[in-house]
């Protein structure tokens, strides 16, 4: 499964009516189906908002995965965990995650990549790693094993949905 959260950007456009395009990005199989569903409330995913939807989607092939919103603080903290990881991870069947996740239609690519979605796929190694690599790298990015730890489990929380 795989799941992306986004940093929304507070921008209105025609009262909601309109959709606007905050990222284009690779999902690794052809998208089927996409279904609305309203998460449930956490204390860290954007704050004081109850009203918060997630888009989850199926695959042709199989897969399901999702797209949540998440607040700023979370998301540049979890963004620099990321980066950190790419680097820090083998890179599975050797695809770099940040190249295998920018979209291409025709074999060009639109535009300079997914910087605002973060991919919880990736993320999810982060846990798979000895205790003085996750302080390592916790310090490196400057905050907490367990604040890290503390945002993953408001994820699970508010996409307990799945």
């Amino acid at each position: 499964m795989q799941i992306f959260y986004y940093a929304p950007k507070m921008v209105e456009s025609w009262k909601g009516q309109k959709l606007l395009s905050r990222a284009e990005f690779h999902v690794g199989a052809n998208v089927a189906k996409f279904l609305r569903l309203q998460m449930l409330p956490t204390q860290g995913l954007v704050s004081e908002k109850t009203n918060r939807f997630a888009l989850v989607f199926g695959t042709l092939d199989g897969g399901i995965g999702c797209i949540a919103p998440v607040d700023e603080l979370t998301f540049r903290r979890l963004q620099s965990l990321q980066r950190k990881l790419v680097d820090a991870v083998p890179h599975v069947c050797g695809l770099n995650p940040r190249s295998f996740r920018h979209f291409k239609s025709n074999g060009k690519a639109h535009r300079p990549g997914p910087d605002n979605i973060i991919d919880f796929e990736l993320l999810s190694h982060y846990e798979m790693m000895s205790l003085e690599e996750q302080l390592d790298i916790a310090q490196q990015i400057g905050t907490t094993r367990s604040q890290i730890l503390s945002n993953f489990s408001d994820f699970s929380l508010g996409t307990s949905f799945l």
